[in-house]
């Protein structure tokens, strides 16, 4: 039953993205990047492509602090094996 549920969220949420993608496809928009200019950005790209450096922003950011949950979960196990 999850995985429909999963199957499911996924296409909802690719149907949005392609709705929206569709929907404003003729729309161009100017990017000011401080030192760099780009003129005529289709605008479902810039959002695309500014969700997934969002999405890898958070990653980089949660990484550091799983990392460090997963050294402090093996030291707990070593030490209840020890114990032992």
């Amino acid at each position: 039953m999850k995985i429909w549920v999963q199957a499911l969220s996924f296409l909802a949420v690719a149907g949005l993205s392609f709705g929206f993608a569709a929907a404003n496809a003729s729309e161009r928009v100017t990017l000011h990047l401080g030192i760099v200019t780009l003129r005529g950005i289709s605008l479902p790209i810039v959002v695309f492509a500014a969700v997934l450096l969002g999405m890898i922003a958070v990653f980089l950011v949660g990484l550091r602090a799983d990392l460090r949950a997963r050294e402090r979960l093996q030291r707990y196990r070593h030490a209840l094996e020890d114990r032992e």
